[in-house]
């Protein structure tokens, strides 16, 4: 009963964080809470946790109470296409024709989309009600979009607002950009706000007693009392792109509100309950391994910081609490799109349309969306998830090499994979993609880590002991990587079925349950597909017609053809097309003038692989002795590549888990041999450098 300590736990600390949890600290915080309880051991007494819960509750009770600005918020696009639309019949009128004005000035009538392909204006995608809906409101019911204590924002990353992900504006060409897409907010003020100020530049409207609004225009950052007289009252504003501008916003976009003491003080007090109970709740339910702990806390908060410093990659794209809009027609929106309209579904009671996942058969890719409405469940409309999830994959490199070569290498490892600007197994990679909104990276970092755990389950893979939960904790992550790349599909059942053969033979058939209940997830896939679509597809439609245009049948057709001498047949020429494009590509490049770097390290990736082929051959002429935890890796490595020979594109990204576990191969690899090679003496002076 004492494994259900960690669950419980870790369920308090969310409570106590507040859902959604918005505000970066409080993520960190919560992240660092959740990783003393990984890096703990439990206690046993029950009393612990009744104590834990009872602090729990009482901290929510407590901020309950608190004083809190709670201002209505609603939001939506801006975006006109005609006449008699519901902006024009629900916004006051005066406020309609002043912005209306402004957005045929930046975009007019008659000029048209920039190609056919632009979505928003031809096609009359624009609101179809007043204000939007927000993830943030979920789990706090708003009055229009959601409840806000805080307003402070300068682009529309920062304000946060969840259209600018929804499927309905998927445009991707013409003349206007989601970057800079127009939008407005009106606020509602509360006598709680009294006393408070707002700050802003450029135009808002501001209603008066009768009704009426007043147009108060700033051309410098200028202030405005909120008075009892405004309390119930409210303010338009909409923002607009600087003209002539589709990349950039206007750089003076500002907009801010001061709260007052009274509301600080309260704010301040909710912030204390919030460190002291998730403090209190950790040491009540846990001991934590303090080296442990503070090695891979220290590890997690390099990464974090490493990938809020890369502003520069992916476009200037960012994680975190900021919501920026993602590229048109591309994957990450469909991603988040689907992610948010399931979580929306799940907060309205709706969890069996929720798991639909929006397609009753998967076309698209299945697993990120899933991730994305974990998200918004739970963060809102931010991405605070998949940056936390990244920011944990070096932890997870870390103590994979460290199973295999020690601490100093693992050091090693690690400090390559922060610094490495190209190729694989280099961070930049796994940040870029990630902010791109892909799964590549998320179902890396947890294919690792469940290839991790069983390693560190399976005594005869170097294994300390047996630990049925972690091999069954392994089997999900395992499958879940799965879920969100089906591409691993090969590598996942190669490692399951190894670890379930080991412990076989070794008797172990609670280990074998374990990791086959683990990767029983992976079930969900065929089984929605049939529930929801009456199809049975092992995991999409795609995936079994257009994905994979290639077979086996076509390299024995192509071996044949280059026997009798054909060279130009077309089977030759296509499979030969797919193998260059798989093994010939210097892979992912954040800047034109490393590609020389790219290159040069692209022959080393191909001398790793080279390795792996070795080390997995060796194996099994060894008749699976010797080596075996190494030979894991090589032939998950391997079984990584698999689906490079038949799918429909060969891109870099779809095999970024395989070099990766080819580079890991080399690594260890060199690592275990170079004291064999070298002479003790200078082995010795080698170690010592690193």
């Amino acid at each position: 009963m004492t494994r259900a300590i960690k669950p419980v736990a870790a369920a308090l600390l969310v409570l106590v964080a507040g859902v959604p949890v918005l505000d970066t600290w409080v993520a960190l915080l919560l992240a660092a809470c959740l990783m003393a309880l990984v890096f703990g051991t439990s206690h046993a007494q029950w009393w612990r946790v009744a104590a834990a819960a009872a602090i729990a509750i009482t901290i929510v009770g407590l901020k309950g109470v608190l004083l809190r600005a709670d201002i209505a918020e609603g939001h939506n696009v801006f975006l006109v296409a005609g006449d008699g639309e519901p902006l024009e019949l629900l916004l006051p009128r005066e406020v309609f024709h002043s912005w209306r004005s402004r957005f045929d000035a930046l975009y007019p009538p008659g000029s048209g989309p920039a190609a056919d392909r632009s979505h928003w204006r031809p096609n009359g995608f624009v609101p179809k009600t007043l204000f939007t809906q927000s993830a943030d409101a979920i789990w706090r019911r708003a009055k229009y979009t959601r409840q806000v204590d805080a307003i402070d924002f300068r682009t529309l990353g920062e304000f946060r607002g969840g259209f600018a992900n929804e499927l309905h504006y998927n445009w991707w060409s013409g003349p206007l950009r989601r970057e800079s897409t127009p939008f407005y907010v009106m606020y509602e003020f509360t006598p709680a706000t009294v006393g408070s100020r707002l700050s802003w530049k450029g135009q808002v409207f501001w209603e008066r007693q009768d009704g009426r609004f007043e147009e108060v225009v700033h051309n410098e950052i200028g202030t405005r009392d909120i008075t009892p007289a405004d309390a119930g009252k409210r303010i338009y504003a909409a923002f607009f792109p600087t003209p002539g501008s589709v990349l950039s916003r206007d750089q003076e976009f500002y907009f801010r509100f001061e709260p007052s003491m009274k509301l600080r003080i309260a704010a301040w007090f909710e912030n204390l309950l919030t460190i002291v109970g998730g403090i209190v709740i950790v040491f009540l339910t846990v001991g934590v391994r303090w080296p442990s702990y503070f090695r891979a806390l220290g590890i997690f908060a390099v990464s974090y910081a490493l990938m809020a410093s890369f502003i520069w990659v992916s476009f200037g794209k960012y994680l975190g609490a900021t919501y920026p809009p993602h590229g048109g027609g591309d994957d990450g929106m469909v991603h988040d799109g689907y992610g948010r309209t399931m979580a929306m579904l799940a907060g309205n009671g709706h969890l069996v349309e929720a798991l639909k996942g929006v397609e009753p058969v998967y076309w698209f890719t299945p697993g990120t969306r899933y991730v994305r409405m974990v998200e918004k469940l739970l963060f809102g409309d931010t991405n605070h998830l998949f940056a936390l999830l990244l920011a944990g994959v070096p932890v997870v490199i870390f103590y994979l090499i460290r199973h295999f070569a020690g601490t100093r290498w693992a050091w090693i490892a690690t400090a390559f994979f922060w610094v490495m600007p190209v190729g694989n197994l280099s961070f930049l990679q796994y940040i870029a993609n990630a902010k791109l909104g892909y799964g590549e990276a998320i179902a890396g970092g947890l294919f690792l880590l469940g290839l991790l755990l069983l390693l560190q389950t399976q005594p005869d893979w170097g294994g300390q002991h047996r630990n049925a939960p972690a091999a069954a904790l392994a089997g999900s992550a395992l499958a879940a990587s799965l879920f969100i790349r089906p591409n691993f599909a090969f590598a996942v059942v190669a490692v399951g079925a190894l670890y379930a053969w080991t412990s076989w033979m070794r008797g172990d058939r609670r280990a074998v349950f374990a990791v086959a209940a683990g990767l029983a997830v992976a079930l969900w896939l065929p089984f929605h597909n049939w529930y929801y679509g009456g199809g049975f597809y092992l995991i999409s439609q795609s995936g079994a017609t257009v994905s994979v245009p290639l077979g086996p049948g076509d390299y024995v057709r192509a071996v044949g053809e280059l026997v009798r001498g054909r060279l130009d047949s077309p089977v030759v020429t296509v499979t030969s097309r797919q193998i260059h494009g798989w093994l010939w590509n210097p892979g992912f490049l954040v800047r034109d003038a490393l590609l020389p770097v790219a290159w040069a390290f692209h022959g080393l990736k191909l001398f790793a692989l080279l390795v792996s082929c070795g080390v997995a051959f060796r194996w099994m002429t060894g008749r699976f002795s010797g080596g075996t935890d190494l030979a894991v890796v090589a032939v998950a490595s391997l079984c990584a590549h698999l689906p490079m020979l038949f799918i429909f594109s060969t891109h870099y990204r779809y095999v970024m888990l395989a070099w990766d576990l080819n580079l890991i191969v080399l690594f260890v690899w060199l690592a275990r041999g170079l004291p064999a090679v070298l002479p003790r003496r200078h082995a010795r002076r080698v170690l010592s450098y690193v």
